[in-house]
């Protein structure tokens, strides 16, 4: 949160009018965006690159810089805003993440913008990674291909070789970091990992899907044939 409170965008905890509207949670997917990465920019190296790597699909790391809501200019001129813009030796990642899951909030119009203004001002790459995260109610492949479809719509022509989409949820992102810190891990890892599913339910995301009665496995349950002789009727 310290990141949000230097950038600005401290304007609210997040637990604000958590009942109605998502636009009424005033700052709350600062917060948000600020608290988890905060925590991660402090991994080992080797537990940070396999985490980016997993979650991105495609090898990343380890983490040479993260910069915090860089502010860039359109070639037009308005300012765009990103959420974060991640660095390895190799490439640079911009994401653009939304408070919830489940719920089409990303706006390919967003989206172009920021790619534009970080080209146009050479602060992306050729070959940069867009990521969303949160913000759409279809993360699989089907959905990823939909908003890039939209995407390019907006962008100059050739403009698909330039950078590629990735689409995650913060569940996905959870489940990315307890698989790779595992019980015995340092203690400072663990504490991370607490830190992070508080941040989660604070802000009312789901670490885990739901599992549903239908989809649980039986359980196989012997018992003495007389042990249930006390319950019958006289």
């Amino acid at each position: 949160m310290l990141n949000a409170i230097f950038s600005g965008k401290k304007r609210g905890t997040g637990l604000q009018n958590q009942q109605t509207a998502l636009e009424l949670a005033e700052g709350a997917e600062d917060v948000l965006t600020a608290s988890v990465f905060e925590r991660l920019a402090y991994l080992p190296n080797e537990l940070s690159t396999s985490i980016f790597s997993a979650l991105l699909g495609r090898p990343f790391g380890p983490l040479r810089s993260i910069e915090y809501w860089p502010s860039w200019h359109l070639s037009s001129g308005p300012r765009v805003e990103p959420d974060l813009l991640l660095e390895d030796t190799q490439c640079r990642v911009l994401v653009e993440a939304k408070r919830h899951d489940h719920v089409r909030q990303q706006s390919a119009k967003q989206l172009a913008n920021e790619l534009l203004a970080g080209w146009h001002s050479k602060q992306l790459g050729e070959h940069c990674i867009l990521l969303t995260l949160g913000g759409l109610d279809d993360t699989s492949e089907g959905g990823r291909q939909r908003l890039l479809g939209e995407l390019l719509l907006l962008l100059p022509p050739a403009s698909s070789t330039r950078f590629t989409l990735v689409c995650r949820s913060w569940q996905q992102l959870y489940q990315v970091l307890e698989a790779h810190i595992k019980p015995d891990d340092a203690p400072n890892c663990l504490r991370l990992l607490e830190d992070i599913a508080s941040c989660y339910a604070w802000h009312g995301l789901r670490t885990h899907p739901m599992r549903w009665l239908k989809d649980l496995k039986p359980i196989a349950i012997t018992h003495h044939p007389d042990v249930l002789s006390a319950w019958k009727s006289q």
